[in-house]
Protein backbone atom coordinates (compact mmCIF):
# COMPACT_ATOMS: atom_id res chain seq x y z
CA UNK A 1 0.00 0.00 0.00
CA UNK A 2 2.43 2.26 1.15
CA UNK A 3 4.94 1.81 -2.21
CA UNK A 4 2.03 2.60 -4.73
CA UNK A 5 1.35 5.70 -2.68
CA UNK A 6 4.60 6.82 -2.85
CA UNK A 7 4.81 5.91 -6.81
CA UNK A 8 1.55 7.95 -7.16
CA UNK A 9 3.50 10.92 -5.22
CA UNK A 10 5.97 10.75 -7.51
CA UNK A 11 3.54 11.22 -10.27
CA UNK A 12 1.47 14.30 -9.26
CA UNK A 13 4.35 16.38 -7.93
CA UNK A 14 5.78 16.12 -11.23
CA UNK A 15 2.80 16.99 -13.26
CA UNK A 16 3.45 20.53 -15.09
CA UNK A 17 -0.19 21.16 -15.85
CA UNK A 18 -1.43 24.61 -15.19
CA UNK A 19 -5.11 23.48 -14.27
CA UNK A 20 -6.59 20.67 -13.40
CA UNK A 21 -10.10 19.50 -13.31
CA UNK A 22 -12.47 19.00 -9.74
CA UNK A 23 -12.51 15.33 -10.22
CA UNK A 24 -8.31 15.34 -10.24
CA UNK A 25 -8.67 18.24 -7.18
CA UNK A 26 -10.80 15.95 -5.70
CA UNK A 27 -8.71 13.21 -5.78
CA UNK A 28 -5.23 15.03 -4.53
CA UNK A 29 -7.30 16.09 -1.58
CA UNK A 30 -8.45 12.18 -0.87
CA UNK A 31 -4.88 11.27 -0.96
CA UNK A 32 -3.31 13.87 1.40
CA UNK A 33 -6.44 12.94 3.90
CA UNK A 34 -5.48 9.35 3.65
CA UNK A 35 -1.96 10.45 4.19
CA UNK A 36 -3.03 12.67 6.90
CA UNK A 37 -5.19 10.51 8.84
CA UNK A 38 -2.77 7.18 9.10
CA UNK A 39 -0.27 9.65 11.01
CA UNK A 40 -3.20 11.68 12.76
CA UNK A 41 -5.50 8.18 14.53
CA UNK A 42 -3.03 6.37 16.02
CA UNK A 43 -2.64 9.84 18.39
CA UNK A 44 -6.34 10.88 18.38
CA UNK A 45 -6.98 9.23 21.77
CA UNK A 46 -5.62 8.59 25.26
CA UNK A 47 -5.09 4.67 26.24
CA UNK A 48 -3.40 5.17 29.78
CA UNK A 49 -6.57 4.93 32.21
CA UNK A 50 -7.69 1.62 31.17
CA UNK A 51 -10.30 3.47 29.04
CA UNK A 52 -9.81 5.54 25.55
CA UNK A 53 -10.38 9.19 25.93
CA UNK A 54 -10.56 11.63 22.87
CA UNK A 55 -7.96 14.23 22.85
CA UNK A 56 -8.33 17.99 21.69
CA UNK A 57 -8.27 17.83 17.88
CA UNK A 58 -7.60 21.15 15.74
CA UNK A 59 -6.11 22.48 12.83
CA UNK A 60 -3.67 25.77 12.46
CA UNK A 61 -3.66 27.25 9.16
CA UNK A 62 -1.61 30.31 8.36
CA UNK A 63 -0.61 33.02 5.44
CA UNK A 64 -3.48 32.05 3.04
CA UNK A 65 -2.89 35.00 1.22
CA UNK A 66 -5.55 35.37 -0.34
CA UNK A 67 -5.42 37.74 -3.82
CA UNK A 68 -6.03 37.66 -7.48
CA UNK A 69 -2.02 36.69 -7.91
CA UNK A 70 -2.37 33.47 -4.96
CA UNK A 71 -2.18 30.41 -6.44
CA UNK A 72 -4.31 27.96 -3.88
CA UNK A 73 -5.80 30.56 -2.79
CA UNK A 74 -6.96 32.96 -5.70
CA UNK A 75 -10.04 35.31 -4.95
CA UNK A 76 -12.21 33.15 -6.82
CA UNK A 77 -10.77 29.90 -6.29
CA UNK A 78 -9.86 29.18 -2.57
CA UNK A 79 -9.03 26.04 -2.93
CA UNK A 80 -6.85 25.27 -0.16
CA UNK A 81 -8.63 26.95 2.21
CA UNK A 82 -11.76 25.10 1.36
CA UNK A 83 -9.90 21.98 1.79
CA UNK A 84 -8.70 22.87 4.93
CA UNK A 85 -12.74 23.64 6.03
CA UNK A 86 -13.62 20.02 4.33
CA UNK A 87 -10.83 17.90 6.64
CA UNK A 88 -12.36 19.67 9.80
CA UNK A 89 -15.36 18.51 9.54
CA UNK A 90 -14.66 15.26 8.47
CA UNK A 91 -16.17 12.50 10.55
CA UNK A 92 -13.60 10.56 10.79
CA UNK A 93 -11.24 13.00 12.14
CA UNK A 94 -13.20 14.47 14.32
CA UNK A 95 -11.85 17.47 14.74
CA UNK A 96 -12.66 20.35 17.36
CA UNK A 97 -11.25 23.76 16.01
CA UNK A 98 -9.72 25.66 13.57
CA UNK A 99 -7.81 28.55 13.98
CA UNK A 100 -6.04 31.01 11.30
CA UNK A 101 -3.58 32.90 12.99
CA UNK A 102 -3.14 35.81 10.42
CA UNK A 103 -2.27 37.23 6.69
CA UNK A 104 -5.26 36.25 5.48
CA UNK A 105 -4.53 38.40 2.15
CA UNK A 106 -2.22 39.38 0.51
CA UNK A 107 -1.02 43.16 -0.54
CA UNK A 108 1.05 45.39 -2.06
CA UNK A 109 1.54 49.16 -2.61
CA UNK A 110 -1.32 49.60 -5.65
CA UNK A 111 -3.94 47.44 -3.49
CA UNK A 112 -7.28 49.98 -2.60
CA UNK A 113 -9.26 49.50 0.50
CA UNK A 114 -11.84 48.25 -1.16
CA UNK A 115 -9.56 45.50 -2.99
CA UNK A 116 -8.19 44.75 0.40
CA UNK A 117 -12.16 44.72 2.02
CA UNK A 118 -12.66 42.20 -1.01
CA UNK A 119 -9.59 39.66 -0.19
CA UNK A 120 -10.77 39.55 3.23
CA UNK A 121 -14.77 38.80 2.53
CA UNK A 122 -14.07 36.21 0.30
CA UNK A 123 -11.52 34.42 2.88
CA UNK A 124 -14.29 34.80 5.41
CA UNK A 125 -16.35 33.85 3.58
CA UNK A 126 -15.03 30.55 2.77
CA UNK A 127 -13.40 29.99 5.78
CA UNK A 128 -17.34 29.61 7.59
CA UNK A 129 -19.30 28.26 4.31
CA UNK A 130 -20.60 24.67 5.46
CA UNK A 131 -17.84 24.83 8.38
CA UNK A 132 -19.55 23.36 11.43
CA UNK A 133 -16.32 23.43 13.84
CA UNK A 134 -15.63 26.11 16.16
CA UNK A 135 -13.10 28.67 14.07
CA UNK A 136 -11.46 31.20 14.86
CA UNK A 137 -8.83 34.10 13.51
CA UNK A 138 -6.32 36.27 14.79
CA UNK A 139 -4.73 39.55 12.54
CA UNK A 140 -1.40 39.38 10.61
CA UNK A 141 0.46 42.31 9.33
CA UNK A 142 -1.00 41.99 6.12
CA UNK A 143 -4.47 42.05 7.26
CA UNK A 144 -4.68 46.13 7.75
CA UNK A 145 -3.56 46.93 4.10
CA UNK A 146 -0.77 49.25 5.59
CA UNK A 147 1.85 48.73 2.75
CA UNK A 148 1.25 51.64 1.10
CA UNK A 149 1.92 55.13 3.29
CA UNK A 150 -1.50 56.74 1.80
CA UNK A 151 -3.15 55.21 5.36
CA UNK A 152 -6.14 57.05 5.33
CA UNK A 153 -7.51 55.80 1.93
CA UNK A 154 -5.85 52.47 2.04
CA UNK A 155 -5.87 51.33 5.33
CA UNK A 156 -8.23 48.76 6.70
CA UNK A 157 -9.40 50.33 10.26
CA UNK A 158 -9.54 47.85 13.54
CA UNK A 159 -13.42 48.33 12.67
CA UNK A 160 -13.03 47.60 9.31
CA UNK A 161 -11.40 44.31 10.48
CA UNK A 162 -13.61 43.55 13.15
CA UNK A 163 -16.67 43.62 10.97
CA UNK A 164 -14.84 41.33 8.28
CA UNK A 165 -12.93 38.86 10.53
CA UNK A 166 -13.65 38.50 14.22
CA UNK A 167 -17.54 39.11 13.76
CA UNK A 168 -17.92 35.85 11.64
CA UNK A 169 -16.56 33.84 13.90
CA UNK A 170 -18.94 30.88 14.52
CA UNK A 171 -18.83 30.49 18.51
CA UNK A 172 -18.92 32.63 21.23
CA UNK A 173 -16.26 34.76 21.87
CA UNK A 174 -15.62 37.33 24.70
CA UNK A 175 -13.96 40.65 23.71
CA UNK A 176 -13.39 44.13 24.94
CA UNK A 177 -16.10 45.64 22.87
CA UNK A 178 -15.42 45.74 18.81
CA UNK A 179 -12.10 44.98 19.07
CA UNK A 180 -10.13 42.10 17.40
CA UNK A 181 -8.42 40.53 20.21
CA UNK A 182 -10.70 38.38 22.55
CA UNK A 183 -10.76 34.91 24.06
CA UNK A 184 -12.98 31.51 23.46
CA UNK A 185 -13.68 28.59 25.85
CA UNK A 186 -14.03 25.07 24.42
CA UNK A 187 -14.55 21.87 25.55
CA UNK A 188 -11.99 19.75 26.04
CA UNK A 189 -12.72 16.12 25.25
CA UNK A 190 -10.37 15.00 28.17
CA UNK A 191 -12.73 17.74 30.64
CA UNK A 192 -11.98 20.45 31.47
CA UNK A 193 -11.59 23.41 28.89
CA UNK A 194 -9.23 24.74 26.25
CA UNK A 195 -9.08 28.43 26.33
CA UNK A 196 -8.21 29.84 22.88
CA UNK A 197 -6.62 33.58 23.25
CA UNK A 198 -6.42 35.32 19.86
CA UNK A 199 -3.81 38.56 19.63
CA UNK A 200 -4.30 41.43 17.77
CA UNK A 201 -1.13 42.51 16.34
CA UNK A 202 -2.99 45.47 14.28
CA UNK A 203 -4.04 46.98 17.25
CA UNK A 204 -3.74 50.83 17.36
CA UNK A 205 -6.65 53.53 17.76
CA UNK A 206 -5.19 55.82 15.00
CA UNK A 207 -2.96 55.25 11.78
CA UNK A 208 0.26 56.09 13.41
CA UNK A 209 2.67 52.97 13.11
CA UNK A 210 2.83 50.98 10.07
CA UNK A 211 1.12 47.61 10.71
CA UNK A 212 2.83 46.13 7.47
CA UNK A 213 6.23 46.54 9.19
CA UNK A 214 5.08 46.33 12.86
CA UNK A 215 3.45 43.99 15.38
CA UNK A 216 1.73 46.85 17.43
CA UNK A 217 -0.22 45.55 20.72
CA UNK A 218 -1.98 48.41 23.08
CA UNK A 219 -2.26 49.24 26.43
CA UNK A 220 -5.38 48.59 26.42
CA UNK A 221 -5.17 44.60 24.74
CA UNK A 222 -2.20 44.00 26.99
CA UNK A 223 -4.47 45.55 30.47
CA UNK A 224 -6.81 43.05 28.80
CA UNK A 225 -4.71 39.99 28.30
CA UNK A 226 -3.50 40.40 31.80
CA UNK A 227 -6.74 41.37 33.96
CA UNK A 228 -9.54 39.79 31.84
CA UNK A 229 -8.27 36.68 29.21
CA UNK A 230 -5.81 35.04 31.80
CA UNK A 231 -7.82 35.53 34.26
CA UNK A 232 -11.75 35.75 34.13
CA UNK A 233 -13.78 32.49 35.36
CA UNK A 234 -10.09 30.85 35.06
CA UNK A 235 -10.19 27.25 36.96
CA UNK A 236 -7.71 24.71 37.55
CA UNK A 237 -8.73 22.78 34.31
CA UNK A 238 -8.33 25.38 32.30
CA UNK A 239 -5.49 25.05 29.41
CA UNK A 240 -4.42 28.04 27.28
CA UNK A 241 -3.34 28.62 23.72
CA UNK A 242 -2.15 31.93 22.46
CA UNK A 243 -2.70 32.97 18.81
CA UNK A 244 -0.35 35.43 17.78
CA UNK A 245 0.95 36.27 14.02
CA UNK A 246 4.39 36.76 14.38
CA UNK A 247 6.88 34.24 16.23
CA UNK A 248 8.84 35.26 19.28
CA UNK A 249 12.55 34.51 19.09
CA UNK A 250 13.54 30.97 20.09
CA UNK A 251 16.41 29.84 22.42
CA UNK A 252 17.91 28.30 19.84
CA UNK A 253 20.66 30.70 18.28
CA UNK A 254 20.72 28.33 15.19
CA UNK A 255 17.15 28.99 14.76
CA UNK A 256 17.33 32.47 15.62
CA UNK A 257 19.73 33.51 12.69
CA UNK A 258 17.35 32.39 10.36
CA UNK A 259 14.10 34.25 11.28
CA UNK A 260 13.19 37.85 11.95
CA UNK A 261 11.39 38.01 15.18
CA UNK A 262 12.36 42.05 16.31
CA UNK A 263 9.08 43.24 14.36
CA UNK A 264 7.03 43.68 17.90
CA UNK A 265 6.95 47.62 18.64
CA UNK A 266 7.34 47.18 21.81
CA UNK A 267 10.16 44.84 23.43
CA UNK A 268 9.62 41.02 22.20
CA UNK A 269 9.60 40.34 25.58
CA UNK A 270 6.30 41.25 27.11
CA UNK A 271 4.40 38.65 26.01
CA UNK A 272 6.63 35.95 27.05
CA UNK A 273 7.22 37.37 30.51
CA UNK A 274 3.55 37.71 30.91
CA UNK A 275 2.84 34.38 29.73
CA UNK A 276 6.08 33.38 32.26
CA UNK A 277 3.98 34.74 35.54
CA UNK A 278 0.90 33.40 34.69
CA UNK A 279 2.94 30.11 34.84
CA UNK A 280 4.41 30.59 37.54
CA UNK A 281 2.03 32.55 39.40
CA UNK A 282 4.09 35.21 40.23
CA UNK A 283 3.78 39.05 40.09
CA UNK A 284 4.83 41.03 36.91
CA UNK A 285 5.57 44.84 37.07
CA UNK A 286 7.35 46.02 34.21
CA UNK A 287 7.42 49.19 31.61
CA UNK A 288 8.25 47.78 28.06
CA UNK A 289 9.65 50.98 25.71
CA UNK A 290 8.56 51.62 22.10
CA UNK A 291 11.51 51.03 19.88
CA UNK A 292 10.40 53.25 17.44
CA UNK A 293 9.31 56.28 19.71
CA UNK A 294 10.84 56.43 23.04
CA UNK A 295 8.50 58.31 25.00
CA UNK A 296 6.23 55.99 24.27
CA UNK A 297 6.17 52.71 26.40
CA UNK A 298 3.77 49.99 27.75
CA UNK A 299 3.34 49.43 31.76
CA UNK A 300 2.21 45.61 33.14
CA UNK A 301 1.67 45.27 36.80
CA UNK A 302 -0.16 42.16 37.18
CA UNK A 303 -0.22 39.61 39.95
CA UNK A 304 -0.88 35.73 38.82
CA UNK A 305 -0.95 34.49 42.46
CA UNK A 306 -4.21 32.82 42.87
CA UNK A 307 -4.73 32.57 39.39
CA UNK A 308 -5.44 28.83 37.93
CA UNK A 309 -5.07 27.46 34.84
CA UNK A 310 -2.05 26.09 32.40
CA UNK A 311 0.01 27.08 29.11
CA UNK A 312 -0.29 24.98 26.54
CA UNK A 313 1.84 26.82 23.34
CA UNK A 314 1.91 29.62 20.74
CA UNK A 315 0.88 29.44 17.76
CA UNK A 316 2.20 31.97 14.73
CA UNK A 317 2.73 32.38 10.94
CA UNK A 318 4.74 34.84 8.72
CA UNK A 319 7.51 32.61 7.99
CA UNK A 320 6.03 30.90 5.79
CA UNK A 321 7.77 27.27 6.78
CA UNK A 322 6.85 24.53 10.27
CA UNK A 323 9.05 25.42 13.08
CA UNK A 324 8.20 24.45 16.24
CA UNK A 325 10.79 25.69 18.96
CA UNK A 326 11.42 26.67 22.31
CA UNK A 327 10.81 30.77 23.05
CA UNK A 328 13.60 32.11 24.21
CA UNK A 329 13.81 32.92 28.19
CA UNK A 330 14.28 35.95 30.08
CA UNK A 331 13.98 34.61 33.65
CA UNK A 332 15.30 31.37 35.93
CA UNK A 333 12.07 29.30 35.95
CA UNK A 334 12.41 25.45 36.32
CA UNK A 335 9.63 24.80 33.94
CA UNK A 336 10.18 23.69 30.64
CA UNK A 337 10.24 26.88 28.20
CA UNK A 338 7.40 27.85 26.49
CA UNK A 339 6.98 26.35 23.07
CA UNK A 340 5.79 28.42 19.96
CA UNK A 341 4.47 26.26 16.81
CA UNK A 342 4.47 27.92 13.15
CA UNK A 343 2.36 26.68 10.24
CA UNK A 344 2.92 27.26 6.33
CA UNK A 345 2.10 29.47 4.69
CA UNK A 346 -1.36 27.99 2.44
CA UNK A 347 -0.58 29.92 -0.93
CA UNK A 348 2.92 28.47 -2.38
CA UNK A 349 3.15 31.36 -4.71
CA UNK A 350 3.77 33.52 -1.50
CA UNK A 351 7.39 31.52 -1.73
CA UNK A 352 9.80 32.04 1.05
CA UNK A 353 14.08 31.39 0.89
CA UNK A 354 13.75 30.50 5.03
CA UNK A 355 11.54 27.47 3.58
CA UNK A 356 12.71 24.48 2.91
CA UNK A 357 9.79 22.68 2.02
CA UNK A 358 8.73 21.91 -1.43
CA UNK A 359 5.44 23.56 -3.18
CA UNK A 360 3.97 22.46 -6.78
CA UNK A 361 1.24 24.47 -8.24
CA UNK A 362 -1.17 21.45 -8.61
CA UNK A 363 -1.07 17.90 -6.70
CA UNK A 364 -0.14 17.10 -3.16
CA UNK A 365 2.31 19.50 -2.51
CA UNK A 366 -0.23 22.65 -3.26
CA UNK A 367 -1.41 22.82 0.37
CA UNK A 368 -0.61 22.60 3.89
CA UNK A 369 -1.45 23.22 7.10
CA UNK A 370 -1.08 21.49 10.54
CA UNK A 371 -3.18 19.40 13.04
CA UNK A 372 -3.08 19.20 16.10
CA UNK A 373 -4.17 16.74 19.14
CA UNK A 374 -3.22 17.95 22.56
CA UNK A 375 -3.27 15.55 25.45
CA UNK A 376 -4.15 17.71 28.67
CA UNK A 377 -3.18 14.43 30.88
CA UNK A 378 0.22 13.96 29.57
CA UNK A 379 1.34 17.21 28.84
CA UNK A 380 1.86 16.81 25.08
CA UNK A 381 1.05 18.38 21.84
CA UNK A 382 1.02 15.59 18.78
CA UNK A 383 1.72 17.20 15.58
CA UNK A 384 0.64 16.14 12.16
CA UNK A 385 0.40 17.57 8.86
CA UNK A 386 -1.78 17.35 5.74
CA UNK A 387 -0.32 18.14 2.33
CA UNK A 388 3.07 19.51 1.11
CA UNK A 389 4.45 19.64 4.76
CA UNK A 390 3.87 16.16 5.51
CA UNK A 391 6.57 14.73 2.96
CA UNK A 392 9.30 16.84 5.17
CA UNK A 393 7.93 15.26 8.62
CA UNK A 394 6.59 11.61 7.69
CA UNK A 395 6.22 10.68 11.54
CA UNK A 396 4.04 12.27 14.38
CA UNK A 397 5.97 14.86 15.65
CA UNK A 398 5.70 14.91 20.10
CA UNK A 399 6.22 18.07 22.08
CA UNK A 400 6.37 18.42 25.76
CA UNK A 401 4.46 21.41 26.86
CA UNK A 402 5.18 20.91 30.82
Amino acid sequence: MSCNLVLIVGFVTGCSKSSISEEERFEYYELNRQNTLRMFRPVMYNNSDSRQEELFKFIHISDAHVSPWSNGNHIHHLYNIIEAVRFANDTVAKINAIVATGDHISNHTTTTQNEAIKYLTHFTNSLYHNNYIPTFTSTGNHDANMINPDYATHTLSKTYLYNLLTSKINHTIYSDGMENYYYADLKNPMDGTIRIIALDVTDQEHFVYNAQHNAILSQKQIDWLCHTALKKDMTEHHSVIILIHHPLPPANDEILNNIVYNEFLYSWRMIPEIIESFRTKNTLTQKYLNRLNVSDSISVNVSFDNTPGEFICYLGGHLHTYLDYEVKSTTDSTLPKQIMIIANNMSPSDYRSTSQIERTEIGLRNNTFNIYAIDTKKKVIYVTFFGATSFYYPNVIVLQYL
